[in-house]
């Protein structure tokens, strides 16, 4: 880890670097996509990297876990590295499903699957579909969900977006397949940072699985700066769910992913983090339309000095739409959580239901979580209610499991499974769900050992 190198090296190279990036783009310089790039760098070139002094990042320095060594990787750059075994072995089998394959940010083709009876969706990397492409469904949502200057980071990611999935759901369209985006990394032969950006449509009436999982099968430090655009247009629905279990040590991921829902939509979102030396999850709702419903589902769990910052924010922008975001969290040896979770209600949102809760669980001394729910509310025909706990295990709990004939290490995976069952009870699926919950036990079973290292 860094001692708090300052980061404005770091800035200077990418603004330099795109320069480099806009020769190479040649005659696509006065693309659609290249003018949101060169908006977005001037705005990079304003803000930086975020730093403590902002408010949102006030816990979370990222100047501990990059510095100006680190390179840019792009899609001018599309060397991929062997598929290896150990890469094989890293891709989950989580279900039946549409598979998308990036290994250091870059898409696959050799190891992903796309199955041919489901024609009625499209699925492609973005490289292929947002980048060369005339698509008109592109140039009508890429950008529209999020402004360029919520932080350097999405910032940064504008300008120089490589690769990442789209996906577009037509009208009415309910898809036999989940859709399983497997991105591995810590291969390449120095230390990196990919910006991947993910654009997912879903017409009225539709649906889509998304699962997303994050995995490492090298060593070599990276970040992955991730943005995700997810527009899930009038009585579709869209379950997502994101598993972020990457090494301990060489894996930091900043992930920046808005919703935007129409009238009658359902999205339900489960993030699931256990592994990762520095994870930054901003999850954006933006509820546009009314009967907009939204769920919020989180569990994270950290050992040893890793550091796990979860933002969100759900903006009930209009009237009659519910919200329910339930989080938790269990920190052992040194690790540092963040929750901050902020409802605005406007004015105009009358008759908006919403509801949050954070409970954590600190299995050490020297664990710590900085947790902040938050209401902002215009609005006065309104239910609203948040929380936010934070302790150790029940020490009579223990107690009994121990006069059982259970050892310590045992007992407390016992209770911080349970703990965390409440969060995974919520997911539909038996095979997801199962996946999930097989993650989670076998963190728990190794977090003694881990927070004593």
């Amino acid at each position: 880890m860094n001692s708090g190198v300052p980061l404005s090296e770091l800035k200077n190279k990418f603004l330099s670097g795109f320069k480099t990036f806009e020769a190479d783009e040649n005659g696509h310089a006065n693309d659609d996509v290249f003018v949101l790039r060169q908006q977005a760098i001037d705005q990079f070139d304003k803000l930086g990297f975020p730093s403590v002094k902002n408010e949102e990042w006030k816990y979370t320095n990222v100047s501990k876990y990059i510095d100006d060594t680190w390179v840019r990787k792009t899609g001018n750059d599309p060397s991929v590295p062997p598929i290896s075994d150990p890469i094989k072995r890293s891709i989950p089998d989580i279900t039946d499903a549409h598979k998308i394959v990036f290994i250091d940010g870059i898409f696959v083709k050799e190891l992903s699957v796309i199955k041919t009876d489901d024609d009625a969706i499209t699925i492609k990397s973005f490289a292929e579909e947002a980048i060369r492409s005339e698509n008109k469904i592109t140039s009508q949502y890429l950008g529209k969900a999020l402004a360029a200057d919520i932080n350097g980071f999405t910032a940064l990611n504008a300008a120089f977006a490589a690769d990442g999935v789209f996906i577009h759901i037509p009208k009415g369209i309910k898809p036999a397949y989940p859709v399983h985006l497997v991105f591995i990394s810590g291969n390449a032969g120095e230390k990196y940072m990919t910006h991947i950006r993910n654009l997912v449509i879903v017409e009225e009436g539709a649906s889509l699985y998304l699962i997303e999982s994050w995995t490492s099968s090298g060593k070599n430090e990276y970040l992955n700066n991730v943005v995700s655009e997810i527009f899930v247009n009038e009585k579709a629905s869209f379950n997502h769910f994101r598993f972020q279990n990457e090494d301990m040590e060489a894996a930091r991921q900043v992930n920046f992913t808005q919703v935007v829902q129409q009238k009658n939509s359902l999205v339900n979102n489960f993030t699931v983090t256990t592994g990762g030396k520095l994870v930054r999850n901003d999850l954006q709702y933006r509820l546009d339309n009314e009967h907009c419903e939204s769920h919020m589902f989180g569990l994270y769990i950290g050992a040893s000095d890793q550091h796990i910052d979860n933002h969100t924010l759900v903006d009930h922008a209009s009237p009659n739409c519910f919200s329910n975001e339930f989080y938790k969290g269990i920190m052992g040896g040194h690790a540092a959580a963040v929750f901050n979770g902020k409802v605005i209600v406007r004015k105009d949102a009358q008759k908006t239901n919403a509801y949050q809760s954070n409970k954590n669980v600190l299995l050490s001394d020297d664990a710590k979580i900085n947790t902040k729910p938050q209401l902002e509310i215009f609005a006065n025909d309104v239910k609203c209610s948040h929380g936010a706990t934070t302790g150790q295990l029940d020490e009579e709990a223990l107690f009994y499991l121990r006069s059982r004939g259970i050892g310590a290490a045992e007992a407390k995976v016992i209770l911080t499974t349970a703990f965390a069952t409440d969060v995974l009870e919520n997911i539909k699926s038996e095979t997801i769900k199962e996946f999930a919950r097989q993650l989670v036990e076998d963190k728990l079973a190794s977090l003694e050992t881990i927070s004593n290292k």
